[in-house]
């Protein structure tokens, strides 16, 4: 069976489906070919609240590069604690001092596309499998490049991903965050409503695209983790 017929049998029991039941109809038909990325932006936070009920066994990997913000590596261990969640590091594997020779000094400023791959894009791709199914918390609302999501889609590296927070919005989000008083990243009150790397990685002025802060003066929006089918936009 291929993966379009899988993703077209699977794709009207998800319709209309709230996230706990899209992870759950996930985990029925994928088993432990269900994985899940995050960098425990808010998004994250709340799929991650919803996996802990539903299946709090899912491998959850998160791609340090070893840039990220302070605040970002202590949510990590808080949620590890208090929720019990199976979050494995994993990291590009390679020396400092062999990153910098492949790719020169501060590449995030001349070349991060490269810094991006082999400080993210590598590492993810060193696990994924043929038959990964990936758990992700993209939504429509975030930017044009992931304006076409849906339940269930295949990605650019063949893989099907399901987003059980697709259609959600940001207000929605942050409704849900403040109702079940979920723990998330204090740099989300100091108007970063996109959290990468250090380097990469600026406040947004009020009203901004979510991911404008985002590699600042360039055209670029995504790190390459999240490539979209073909024939959409990817930056």
């Amino acid at each position: 069976m291929t993966k379009e017929s899988i993703i077209n049998r699977v794709r009207p029991f998800l319709t209309g489906k709230s996230p706990g039941e899209i992870i759950r109809i996930a985990h029925e038909e994928f088993g432990q070919d269900l994985m899940m990325t995050t960098a425990f932006g808010y998004s994250g936070i709340i799929l991650l609240s919803f996996v802990k009920d539903v299946y709090p066994d899912i491998p959850i990997y998160f791609i340090d590069t070893t840039y990220h913000f302070e605040e970002t590596l202590k949510l990590r261990l808080k949620l590890m604690d208090d929720w019990g969640l199976n979050i494995q590091k994993v990291s590009s594997g390679r020396p400092e001092t062999e990153l910098i020779g492949l790719m020169g000094e501060q590449a995030y400023k001349s070349d991060p596309d490269t810094c991006c791959y082999y400080r993210k894009v590598e590492p993810l791709e060193n696990i994924l499998e043929k038959d990964t199914v990936w758990l992700s918390g993209t939504r429509r609302d975030q930017s044009r490049t992931r304006a076409q999501s849906t339940a269930i889609d295949i990605d650019g590296r063949g893989h099907i991903k399901v987003n059980p927070l697709f259609n959600w919005t940001r207000d929605a989000c942050w409704a849900y965050i403040r109702k079940y008083d979920l723990p998330y990243n204090p740099l989300h009150d100091q108007s970063y409503p996109s959290i990468g790397c250090t380097h990469c990685t600026r406040p947004v002025d009020l009203g901004g695209d979510e991911r404008s802060g985002r590699w600042i003066g360039l055209d670029k929006t995504e790190c390459g983790l999240h490539i979209s089918a073909p024939g959409e936009k990817n930056n």
